[in-house]
Parts: C-alpha cells; sequence; structure tokens
C-alpha cells in the first residue's frame, strides 16, 4: 500500500473519531491540505491532518499559516538531525560532526527567532 493511502486511510480513520466525538463537520476546508474542517465541543476549528486551523479571511493570513507550517516543520528537522548527530558524536570525527550540530543549531535559533517575530 503506497504512503498517500495510508494517509489517507489515518485521516478518513481521524474523521471519523470527531464525529464519533461530536465534532461537526464544516463547509470550510483546511488551507493547507484542503480536507472538511472540523469545529469541537469548545469551539475550536481542527482539521483533522494538521491540527488545530486558524479560520482565515486574507489572503496574507493564509500565508502567515503557511509560514508557520514550513517554520514548524524546519524546527522539527534541525531538532532531529542535531539529536542523530549527538548520537555519533563517540563514533566518528568529533570535529566535524561538532561543526555540523553548531550549524544545526544555528538554523534552530534562526527558525526560533523567526516564529517569535510572527507571534509579535
Amino acid at each position: 500500500m503506497s504512503g498517500e493511502a495510508i494517509n489517507r486511510e489515518e485521516t478518513i480513520k481521524k474523521m471519523a473519531e470527531l464525529l464519533r466525538s461530536g465534532a461537526a463537520m464544516l463547509a470550510e476546508t483546511c488551507p493547507i491540505c484542503g480536507s472538511p474542517l472540523f469545529r469541537l465541543k469548545s469551539g475550536e476549528v481542527v482539521c483533522p491532518l494538521h491540527g488545530r486551523v486558524y479560520m482565515v479571511s486574507r489572503d496574507e493570513e493564509i500565508s502567515k499559516i503557511s509560514t508557520e507550517t514550513i517554520l514548524t516543520k524546519l524546527e522539527s528537522l534541525a531538532s532531529s538531525r542535531i539529536d542523530a548527530l549527538m548520537r555519533r558524536l563517540s563514533e566518528e570525527d568529533e570535529e566535524e560532526i561538532l561543526e555540523s550540530i553548531s550549524r544545526w543549531l544555528d538554523i534552530l535559533i534562526k527558525i526560533r527567532s523567526i516564529k517569535k517575530e510572527q507571534i509579535k
């Protein structure tokens, strides 16, 4: 089974779980993936694939959400790369690995700085 088919199945399962828990399916779709959005009993609007969704009314807001999504993915990638490099630290050339860790830390700091500026 392809990754896309598995992802589709998981999304459908999550949709079913949301409906069983009392969430209402909305006519609006996720601006990122196009899946139907759901309003929880708490009033929060969620995408079954991405979780919390901000309701947007302007292209600028959609752009901001897309940027936040990309930054979050990059932050996760940087963190996992740092973790993997740290595990290799005692096995290989320490200087080269420490330089790579330093570069990934710089990237992580920049990402967090950009995210912090967006909140303001």
